[in-house]
């Protein structure tokens, strides 16, 4: 019976730099020199070009153009109107007609309208707008923060997963071994088919494993190019992070004043407070002046007489009566006001789990890197032994491939969590606000929302002494359900020192 050859790992694949270059770089063999992509200059290329980035800088421009809008909406406004109409009139006396004419006759006319007092409703669409631009601001840092961990944790796991792929050959080139040791013994009447059959197995299964390693290395590599535009070339290794609080509660107590989260859901009970002015400002009075300049011909007979005409006004609006309409708006926004508040606790308690977590994660994966480079030292060690006790004919082929796996499976195991490591770290900082492309990548220009240069505005004097006028009389008050207490004083929550090279037990080779 043919058995097919197992010593053609991906025969059927093309290879292409970077698997060379990874299995290169992971078993320590010189790769030509160039300068490796850095962190910093991931970051980089993804905070100037990412489309997710630019799109909310752009809602943020528009937010400001609406506070603009809101400047604008105390007056006063200016508006023409001109036509050419054509006229015909007939005049008819008992049957007869006594008088016919028709022309086309010119009108024009001009109207300005300017609010004096609206009980605090203009005033609070204003005040609203400024919310929704804060709050926009707030989302920008947190859409900028979500793009750079995605980054961080993005270029982990492109070097993770190099790392990977080249254990996976490694582990692979050693079965191979293995495997001629094993056909050698065979022929020698040492071994048996079983134990070619045993060996032939874990190949096929350490084929497979790089297969999947190398499609992980490129799926990483597509996510990369989602966030950066780019493939990664050479990647340098990871830096070293900012340090991090003392204490939880330090982190917490940064997380509560600096995250843009925080910072947005204020920002949005802000304006759901604004959106109660503006209901009851629409239930109240409304004073505003007009006039109107008009030019047009009276008369069809005379073509050369024209009339002009001026009318001022000084009006009040008043809703007496709206079926409840005004009513249950001014309760709908109350009670959205409610629930901003709300969800503003819910979210600072959201950020203090997230800093928790994290930190708790952290702490729990410093302590078990050392445990990993431990694992590793001590399986190498036992291969080794495992190989010369088969050669003694101490132990079986079985025993030698089971030990070759758990060396797998512990580097493997100390790989990712070296990534994690820094990603929870990195992590962390990001729940606490502090993921600024300045701190990873010094001379990224920042981007400055207040850079961004609205049209000038045009209003005459009028608009501001309106607005002195109608702020004081604008009411936000509601009654807010009471927010919960949350009770987090728990003993525990030490951070781990960061890993030092791990001593290793008498007897075990270091790693």
């Amino acid at each position: 019976m043919h058995t097919p050859d197992p010593r053609r790992p991906g025969a059927d694949r093309p290879p292409f730099a970077l698997l060379i270059a990874a299995g290169a770089l992971a078993l320590g063999l010189p790769v030509a020199a160039a300068r490796a992509e850095t962190l910093a200059d991931a970051i980089a290329a993804a905070y100037e070009n990412n489309p997710g980035a630019q799109a909310a800088r752009a809602s943020t421009r528009a937010a400001q153009e609406r506070v603009e809008q809101s400047r604008a909406a105390f007056g006063p406004t200016l508006t023409g109107d001109a036509g050419y109409v054509y006229s015909w009139q007939r005049s008819r006396y008992r049957g007869v007609t006594v008088q016919q004419a028709g022309s086309f006759t010119p009108q024009a006319s001009l109207s300005v309208d300017q609010p004096l007092f609206t009980f605090g409703r203009l005033a609070s669409q204003r005040r609203f707008a400024q919310a929704g631009y804060g709050a926009s601001i707030a989302q920008l840092r947190a859409t900028e923060q979500d793009l750079m961990a995605n980054v961080i944790i993005t270029y982990a796991a492109v070097l993770r997963d190099i790392k990977l792929v080249g254990i996976a050959q490694e582990n692979l080139s050693l079965l191979n071994e293995q495997l001629d040791q094993t056909s050698a013994r065979y022929s020698s009447r040492y071994a048996t088919e079983t134990d070619l059959q045993q060996t032939r197995n874990r190949i096929f299964s350490g084929q497979a494993q790089l297969e999947l390693a190398q499609g992980n290395l490129e799926a990483s590599r597509n996510t990369f190019r989602n966030l950066t535009g780019h493939y990664p070339d050479d990647l340098a290794p990871l830096p070293q992070l900012p340090p991090l609080p003392a204490t939880i509660a330090d982190a917490q107590n940064i997380g509560a004043q600096s995250s843009p989260l925080v910072e947005q859901a204020r920002f949005e009970l802000a304006a759901a407070r604004a959106r109660i002015g503006q209901a009851k400002g629409n239930a109240r009075p409304y004073v505003s002046a007009s006039g109107t300049v008009g030019m047009t011909r009276p008369d069809l007979q005379f073509e050369d007489l024209h009339q002009l005409s001026a009318q001022a006004r000084v009006g009040v609006t008043v809703p007496f009566f709206s079926a409840g309409l005004l009513s249950a708006r001014i309760r709908e926004a109350q009670q959205d006001a409610d629930a901003a508040s709300q969800r503003a606790e819910q979210t600072s308690r959201d950020v203090r789990e997230n800093i928790a977590s994290f930190w708790d994660q952290l702490a729990a994966a410093r302590r078990a890197l050392p445990a990993y480079a431990r694992a590793v030292a001590a399986a190498q060690s036992a291969l080794d032994g495992a190989r010369e006790q088969q050669l003694a004919g101490q132990l079986t082929s079985l025993d030698v491939l089971d030990t070759a796996r758990d060396l797998l499976v512990s580097r493997q195991a100390q790989a990712q969590s070296e990534a994690q490591l820094f990603v929870q770290h990195a992590l962390l900082l990001g729940a606490m606000g502090q993921l600024r492309a300045d701190a990873f990548a010094p001379g990224t220009p920042a981007y400055d929302p207040a850079g961004y240069g609205p049209g000038p505005f045009t209003g005459l004097p009028s608009g501001p002494l309106v607005r002195l006028i109608d702020a004081p009389f604008v009411d936000q008050r509601f009654k807010a359900t009471p927010l919960a207490i949350e009770h987090d004083d728990e003993a525990g929550h030490a951070m781990a020192l960061v890993p030092a090279p791990a001593a290793v037990p008498p007897g075990v080779a270091a790693p």
